[in-house]
């Protein structure tokens, strides 16, 4: 009887399993950051200048390669403020290594101008100290105008280059003085932007080496704007 009693019990029932817990989601799940990480973060942004800004200098010492080191620096800040890339060193070296070739022309061209600008301005300024000579005041003020422009344009080549990186010299001039010319309020902000920093460079000249091209570069492709959104990778 208790065999029989024993065949006829119901097997036991087996405890169900629980599903694994599910991650929580949402802004509760992030883990907050440390007052060490924001404050690295924070310090990703000058240190990023200055590593451009040296490895720009270095391009620089050539004289007419100032404005090739700003366009090679200019394409390796723009990666960086898009796409994160941090390697501003080394891609500033990768920039020129890509650039030179189209850029270079337009240094020789920027320097030359901007050495015979200055001539004239020393010039005109020794025959106005007397403050008679109408003529040296007129041409002294058109030159003052001329520098201005000139400026303006070589500030926006490179934003141009990072906009356009596979056109060519003349395309870049062209869109530049597009950037400049239809965006007046931002070129005139960026000038007087640019005119502090030399400003101060001037009272702080061991900050140059630094920040001398690089940060300009960056104040360009903030105010004229990065790469449109149009040509934008997905």
């Amino acid at each position: 009887m208790s065999t029989v009693a024993q065949r006829r019990r119901r097997p036991t029932a087996q405890p169900r399993r629980q599903p694994p817990a599910r991650p929580p989601r949402g802004p509760a799940a992030r883990p907050r950051r440390r007052w060490e990480e924001r404050l690295l973060a924070a310090l990703t942004y000058p240190a990023n200048l200055v590593l451009a800004g040296l490895a720009a200098t270095v391009i620089a010492l050539g004289v007419v390669t100032v404005l090739p080191a700003a366009v090679a620096a200019s394409r390796a800040l723009d990666a960086w403020l898009r796409e994160g890339e941090d390697a501003v060193f080394t891609g500033t070296f990768r920039e020129l290594r890509a650039t030179w070739r189209r850029t270079l022309p337009l240094g020789v061209g920027a320097t030359m101008c901007t050495a015979v600008l200055t001539v004239n301005a020393v010039f005109l300024w020794h025959r106005s100290e007397g403050g008679t000579d109408g003529p040296a005041l007129v041409l002294g003020a058109a030159t003052v105008v001329v520098g201005c422009a000139l400026a303006l344009l070589v500030l926006a080549i490179p934003v141009a280059a990072t906009r356009s990186p596979d056109a060519g010299p003349r395309a870049w001039v062209v869109e530049a003085a597009a950037l400049v010319a239809g965006r007046p309020v931002r070129a005139v902000v960026l000038l007087a932007l640019v005119v502090a920093l030399l400003a101060t460079l001037w009272l702080l000249p061991t900050l140059a080496p630094f920040v001398a091209i690089s940060v300009p570069a960056c104040l360009a492709l903030v105010t004229l704007g990065h790469q449109p959104s149009a040509e934008r990778p997905a």
